[in-house]
């Protein structure tokens, strides 16, 4: 399985990367801090990209957004610290096909991986649809 990182946080992606690789046999192909790199980016060599949802310039929506319409094959999974503050029907609107908190991310994240590979959704119970 091949995994894409975008977050604006080095310390988290950097855990991320050595979790991925290390404990679930993933290969991590790439990583970026900002939405607006990842949308300079002409290819993508992933299966998922594990987007944060909240950065600087270009938010991971907006990154989003953008880039399932450049690629409609792109698997998209949000990631975020404040899952209280995450509108479920805003994610799915903007092209996600999962969501994560980064609090919860160790727990959950192979289970949200495995779904969206296999063509579903993951979205844990307790987000909102505001």
């Amino acid at each position: 399985m091949k995994i894409y990182l975008v977050d604006d946080n080095d310390n988290f992606r950097k855990t991320l990367k050595f979790f991925l690789e290390n404990h679930l046999n993933y290969k991590v192909t790439g990583e970026i801090g900002d939405g607006k790199g990842f949308l300079e980016k002409s290819f993508i060599d992933a299966d998922i990209i594990l987007m944060d949802i909240n950065m600087p310039e270009v938010s991971g929506l907006e990154a989003t957004k953008h880039g399932i319409w450049r690629n409609k094959e792109y698997k998209i999974i949000a990631v975020s610290q404040y899952k209280e503050n995450v509108d479920l029907q805003q994610l799915i609107g903007a092209g996600f096909k999962g969501f994560v908190s980064k609090v919860d991310v160790f727990r959950d994240l192979e289970t949200a991986i495995k779904a969206v590979v296999a063509g579903k959704l993951f979205f844990p119970d307790d987000i909102k649809l505001f």
